[in-house]
């Protein structure tokens, strides 16, 4: 069975944080001598990928430079802060800022109108215009740490990695010692490929603020597909330490868990996480291959139907139910479910090959092989489909 059950995007609810591949989180305050955050910072910084909650502890440790009227609070609430920064910027000591002229204040206000715009079209996915508002911005204000973060961000999106890395370069220059620039660099390079950057810049990030729960989670993902297990389930637990609330850390945890062969404690991650966040994508299918595994066929099956009710799109659950089903003797079912896995992903192998084994079982042997023939063309060098292919025609005597 396949652990890695619909891996998606992954966001929190209430005070948790929605968290995408270039999502930055909640840090260590920042030194105290920083000066405050004026209206762009914080506008820029949630267009870069920080987190609500990473930007409300730096309003709160740095204060503001600004007032913060109703219509910027609209403002802030629709580029995607939740309630933790609104109440922060609220609640946050005011420092004067110095006197603009009319036209810097003019030059201001157009930066912060281009970063607002893109951080709305960021939210619905609509990166390339997203990315004409930023630089845009940047065009007004090239040396503006913040904007160029926001638009290597932005290209982080639009798999641009290459020049999200030079651009993320640009802000780390222009803002050295930053452990936000250092998380998304680390993004970019790991989404580039470059493992090792990746965990470089990674642990780059935690030096500069340890306890941010976000860079020990994205530490723990590059260090497993390094395969180094051990390293990961400690970036994974002290992620949650910083944040027991942090429901995808308990989800990898538990999957880094499985593959080092210590189910009970994969079960008891996946359940946390499951509490933490009911709908989260995958931990039901996780919990139910580790029930499947325990002999708990019955729990196995809750889950998988659970995964297919809340994600009804993702292949590898109905797969994974197909194969409860069929372990329960309910021949008919594991079919259907094959079948609508194929329907979802036509090339994914394994289903074919599933599917093929079911058909030969209810003595379809013509409907079989021709499954198991389209999971050999399409993973040839797979020695399990192999074999089942070779078995089907060893009966067949083709």
């Amino acid at each position: 069975m396949n652990l890695r059950l619909g891996i998606t995007a992954m966001k929190h609810t209430c005070l948790v944080v929605i968290f995408v591949a270039a999502s930055l989180g909640l840090a260590q305050a920042p030194p105290a001598q920083k000066k405050p955050l004026d209206q762009i910072q914080v506008v820029a910084l949630l267009a870069g990928g920080v987190a609500s909650h990473r930007v409300a502890m730096l309003v709160s440790e740095r204060g503001i430079s600004f007032e913060p009227t109703e219509d910027y609070l609209t403002t802030l609430k629709d580029v995607g802060a939740e309630d933790v920064l609104l109440m922060a910027v609220r609640a946050a000591k005011r420092t004067k800022a110095e006197a603009l002229s009319a036209e810097a204040a003019a030059k201001q206000t157009q930066i912060l109108n281009h970063l607002a715009r893109g951080a709305e079209l960021s939210q619905k996915k609509l990166y390339p215009e997203a990315e004409q508002e930023y630089r845009a911005a940047r065009e007004l204000d090239p040396r503006n740490a913040s904007v160029v973060l926001a638009l290597g961000n932005n290209l982080i999106n639009q798999e641009n990695f290459s020049g999200a890395i030079f651009y993320l370069t640009l802000a780390d220059r222009l803002r050295p010692d930053d452990g936000d620039t250092q998380t998304l660099l680390g993004v970019a390079y790991g989404r580039k490929g470059d493992l090792d950057a990746a965990i470089d810049y990674f642990r780059s990030a935690i030096r500069l603020k340890p306890r941010d729960s976000l860079s020990h989670y994205n530490l723990g993902n590059a260090l497993c597909k390094k395969g180094d297990l051990d390293g990961g389930i400690a970036s994974f637990r002290e992620a949650i330490r910083c944040w027991p609330l942090f429901s995808s850390a308990h989800k990898n945890l538990c999957i880094a868990l499985w593959d080092k062969g210590v189910v009970e404690e994969a079960v008891a991650e996946c359940r946390t996480a499951i509490s933490q966040w009911p709908e989260i994508p995958g931990a039901h299918g996780l919990l139910g291959n580790a029930l499947y595994k325990k002999g708990d066929l019955d729990g196995a099956i809750i889950e998988y139907k659970t995964e297919v009710q809340l994600h009804p799109e993702d292949p590898e659950a109905h797969r994974s139910l197909a194969a409860a089903l069929v372990k329960k003797n309910d021949l008919d079912g594991g079919i259907a479910e094959c079948r609508t896995a194929i329907r979802l992903k036509p090339d994914f192998a394994l289903a074919h090959r599933d599917l093929g084994l079911m058909l030969w079982a209810k003595g379809d042997g013509q409907e079989a092989l021709k499954e198991v023939r389209a999971a050999y063309l399409l993973e040839p060098k797979n020695p399990s489909i192999r074999e089942g292919y070779e078995l089907v025609l060893k009966e067949l005597k083709q």
